[in-house]
């Protein structure tokens, strides 16, 4: 199975686990599926819209807070893994300038008023790119996450965090996949072009789905 995940330097994934519900299609979107489901954590803590043809595959947490977490993976109608979701991951929101060599580029964003946080942050989802990758590898990497407002917009790279209790937060991202990239396209003019698939309205339109329900 391809598996779509991002390997930050920042911390280990956290994902959600869930129960499903029928539901109202989320905000944030224009895909044209007329069918979508909604899952909850099991803590109660959190809400999404998926579509419904897809699945939500619950995993170990991967919390690092003493207090848990859950995690889960939402997997596309094949199989693929397209987003991962944790929670209970504490992840120090301090990030150093990239190098002067590395081009950030953001291709969409948009606000998520309905995603509170406990430390009063204010939360978005993002899709953007970075090339390189990391000082080690000459890989760009494009990812879609919700995130932190932090500093200016590129200043942190793709650090794919957000802020949800007093003591830690979450992930809830998925990367762009090299192989998505059609014949002679690199992989950057493929990130560009994914974000006017239905694909990515679907991955975006979940993604800003996420609500806190405490």
């Amino acid at each position: 199975m391809r598996y779509r995940n991002t390997t930050l330097a920042a911390a280990t994934l956290l994902v959600l686990s869930m129960s499903s519900c029928a539901g109202p299609p989320g905000n944030g979107g224009s895909s044209e599926r007329a069918s979508w489901s909604s899952y909850t954590t099991t803590d109660g803590a959190l809400v999404f819209e998926y579509p419904a043809d897809w699945t939500v595959q619950e995993l170990p947490p991967a919390a690092n807070d003493p207090a848990g977490g859950v995690s889960v993976q939402v997997n596309d109608a094949g199989g693929d893994a397209v987003a991962r979701l944790d929670t209970g991951i504490i992840a120090d929101l301090v990030c150093a300038d990239p190098d002067e060599d590395v081009a950030y580029t953001e291709y969409d964003t948009e606000p998520m008023p309905e995603l509170d946080s406990e430390q009063g942050t204010e939360q978005r989802f993002v899709y953007r790119s970075v090339a390189p990758s990391s000082p080690t590898r000459g890989d760009p990497i494009a990812t879609y996450a919700v995130i932190t407002e932090i500093g200016d917009r590129g200043e942190c790279g793709l650090f794919d965090y957000f802020t949800f209790t007093k003591s830690s937060g979450g992930r809830f991202a998925g990367a762009y996949p090299a192989e998505e990239a059609t014949e002679g396209q690199s992989y950057l003019d493929g990130a560009a072009a994914y974000e006017n698939t239905a694909e990515f309205r679907d991955i975006k339109r979940m993604l800003v789905s996420l609500r806190d329900t405490r």
